[in-house]
């Protein structure tokens, strides 16, 4: 009963007198009671006081040893407590002691390496790792200690970067393992491993190697004068650019005199890179603009990028000046233009060079070339909340019909070809590198489709004398035919309500006859969407009809817009009047 009320000093003294045999027990929970308040000194010598080595009591004794163990290790007496932990039988000990650090000391101190292996995986201390680690190395045993380096990759390590200097020195002077040295440097960016390995490279004359992980080193003068000794300076520079991308800060000085050496050498291209680098604008933009061959389009963009990080009026017009052609009365590419107008952030001046460039692509046939250039300037345009001008929006129309055509073909939908193709034969003059071809395929599709009137049409089109003899032999006949004996008959167009006023409108007419407002076309049939099947494209948000973008991407998974791979699951049908709505707001504020 005293026991039980912890009046211990009383219960031990009833127990010598009546019943000896409880001694053990009382000193026992006594022990526990004098360690669970923090007296662990105390509870040593209760803890010895229960012990009672009959078989009887065994699992009585066991927990006094492990109360033992505890609290040796506890008041600092790690060996013995580690001593006894280690003689009991299963994992208690461990699981109730947990002083696996002051263990792993004790055992590393004693040379127990079997011992040490054995508590390791318990320990989470990086410090202990690495002393183990060093023991090893110290003995030779450099698998073991590198093992136990990787063990000790915790923030600690890493940031006084021990780990990587430790293991450089093992992987590379005593496993001769460049390769998982390397490895280690990249992985930890380890200033000093860095400089370990580049010593070991230049050891090997592998100056190439060398140069990289002196950069990363950052010992930039010794790397610029290994690359000038070695005919290196090409590969400093990719590597120099590779970590300013990176984010890493270089001193402008050490950027500035690899320009001046490009300078000398003639090399404009990376003169002018490396003097932007430095922040001296102007020099780089001099040396730029001089690029000539192979090089003058690289020149150029990294002008456009160099005056576009200058800021400065007096450098901007002396890229516009060169770019049009001023001074030695050669204008550069358009393109170039327009991206000159696009890095400043100048996008009226930017959409009408656009126009420029796709109407250049257009006359030349590159259909796809030209509606790309207008996309990514009406995004342009879309992101900045500017107006989106009639005349860049309807050849993005015109040209996007002339790209579905190919693929609602590929469908087997030749109603749908034949609309599209009735479309852009209407403006066909847009179209002049393959205007008899544009109408051949018109007059082929609007007969499969039905459209016999329309197909009559563009085949008196054809008979003209100056496309005449153009038209492929292998339809000539037939086309004739056509003229001839002409089909007037003509299939009527589907039907669907304007977004706006509700009123039936034709499929693939995109402006409304009751309202007169422009109607939305979809992106994969062409046709004006309709407002309760509409979706936009995740990626463009371009709209579409939601059932017709479904079907398309089980065949397809790219946008026909924007190309971008589109999963299906990322399709949401704007299913509420007030979504439609705000995307027609939308729409026609851009326009």
């Amino acid at each position: 009963m005293r026991r039980d009320c912890i009046q211990f000093e009383a219960a031990m003294i009833l127990a010598k007198v009546y019943d000896p045999e409880q001694i053990p027990y009382i000193s026992a929970v006594h022990a526990e009671q004098l360690e669970f308040t923090g007296d662990s000194g105390a509870a040593v010598k209760f803890y010895e006081q229960g012990i009672t080595k009959k078989e009887k009591d065994l699992q009585h004794d066991q927990r006094c040893f492990i109360g033992l163990a505890r609290c040796y290790i506890k008041v600092g007496d790690i060996k013995k407590g580690a001593t006894i932990a280690l003689r009991l039988p299963g994992k208690e000990i461990k699981e109730e002691s947990e002083c696996w650090d002051n263990a792993a000391i004790a055992y590393i101190k004693m040379k127990n390496w079997v011992k040490v292996s054995e508590i390791l995986p318990n320990v989470n201390t990086p410090k202990i790792h690495s002393m183990y680690a060093k023991a090893r190395e110290n003995e030779g045993r450099f698998k073991e200690a590198s093992a136990a380096y990787m063990r000790a990759v915790l923030p600690y390590i890493l940031s006084t970067h021990r780990r990587s200097y430790v293991e450089e020195k093992i992987q590379l002077n005593q496993l001769k393992s460049p390769e998982q040295a390397v490895k280690i440097v990249r992985e930890t960016q380890s200033i000093e491993g860095a400089k370990m390995v580049a010593r070991f490279f230049e050891s090997i004359n592998d100056y190439s190697s060398a140069l990289q992980f002196l950069v990363l080193s950052k010992c930039y003068n010794e790397a610029f004068t290994m690359a000038q000794q070695n005919g290196l300076m090409e590969l400093y520079a990719q590597v120099i650019e590779k970590l300013l991308k990176d984010g890493r800060d270089i001193p402008l000085d050490d950027l500035e005199g690899a320009a001046i050496f490009f300078q000398n050498q003639n090399n404009h291209l990376l003169a002018g890179k490396f003097f932007m680098f430095a922040q001296n604008y102007e020099r780089a933009l001099t040396h730029l603009m001089r690029c000539t061959g192979s090089n003058e389009s690289k020149g150029i963009d990294l002008a456009i990028t160099c005056v576009g990080k200058a800021r400065s009026q007096q450098l901007t017009q002396r890229l516009l000046e060169y770019l049009l052609g001023e001074k030695d009365q050669i204008p550069k590419e358009a393109k170039y233009l327009f991206r000159f107008y696009l890095s400043l952030g100048q996008y009226v001046e930017a959409s009408k060079t656009a126009i420029i460039i796709a109407q250049q692509d257009q006359e030349s046939g590159n259909y796809r070339s030209a509606r790309d250039v207008l996309f990514t300037m009406h995004q342009e345009l879309k992101a900045q909340h500017t107006a989106i001008p009639f005349e860049m929006a309807n050849s993005l129309m015109l040209l996007h019909s002339y790209i579905l055509v190919k693929i609602q073909i590929k469908l087997n939908n030749h109603n749908r070809a034949a609309r599209l193709l009735n479309r852009v034969a209407h403006n066909v003059s847009k179209f002049p590198a393959h205007i008899v071809q544009i109408l051949t395929t018109t007059v082929i599709e609007c007969q499969k489709a039905g459209m016999n009137n329309s197909a009559f049409n563009f085949s008196l089109i054809l008979m003209r004398p100056e496309y005449r003899e153009q038209i492929d032999p292998k339809y000539k006949k037939k086309i004739e035919a056509l003229v001839r004996k002409p089909d007037k008959s003509e299939s009527e167009e589907d039907f669907s309500q304007c977004l706006h006023c509700h009123q039936r409108v034709p499929d693939y007419e995109l402006l409304c006859p009751s309202c007169q407002l422009a109607l939305p076309y979809c992106i994969v049939t062409g046709a004006h969407v309709i407002r309760e099947d509409l979706c936009l494209c995740p990626s463009c948000n371009f709209p579409a009809i939601y059932s017709e973008f479904l079907k398309y991407l089980s065949t397809d998974d790219i946008c026909p817009m924007c190309t971008t791979k589109i999963d299906a699951s990322r399709i949401m049908k704007l299913d509420s009047g007030a979504a439609v709505d705000s995307f027609l707001t939308q729409s026609s504020d851009m326009s």
